[in-house]
């Protein structure tokens, strides 16, 4: 697997024709999931069938595109570096925990700055593009599903 920027473990930037198999994949279990949902909410509601598979699409849409505008907004960075920057903090005792000085009860002093402008410039996340792409496909099938089948 792949991390967020679309880079191998080897360094190598991957192409597009590379990561999609992963990402159609992801996609699918997606919706297989969606679909297992969605009978559990038929069956334990007095929903139909295309009901609960529309109403589990619809609300995993919607997570797909917090998660994805939160990682590629760069909004996840935000946190830590957020607090550090408004409470003045600049002891940060998580940021180099294999430093010796660190493990002897030393604490490296940071700028709690630095994390929060990391955050609000984030680097290119190719996942999370296609997760927000994936969110608003969830919810389109989603609201087609209540339109068609749902009446």
């Amino acid at each position: 697997m792949t991390d967020p920027a679309g880079v191998d473990p080897e360094g190598i930037t991957l192409s597009l024709r590379d990561r999609l198999p992963e990402y159609l994949t992801v996609y699918g279990l997606g919706w297989v999931g969606v679909i297992a949902v969605g009978l559990a909410i038929a069956t334990f509601s007095g929903a139909t069938m295309a009901e609960g598979i529309a109403y589990a699409s619809l609300g995993y849409g919607v997570v797909l595109l917090l998660a994805g505008g939160a990682t590629g907004g760069g909004y996840t960075n935000l946190g830590l570096g957020a607090a550090g920057a408004v409470l003045g903090s600049g002891q940060r005792p998580d940021d180099d925990f294999d430093d010796p000085d660190v493990r002897r009860g030393r604490i490296k002093r940071v700028n709690p700055r630095d994390r929060l402008r990391r955050g609000l410039r984030p680097e290119k996340n190719p996942r999370a593009f296609w997760q927000v792409i994936a969110g608003f496909s969830y919810l389109a099938i989603g609201v087609v599903i209540l339109e068609v089948f749902a009446s």
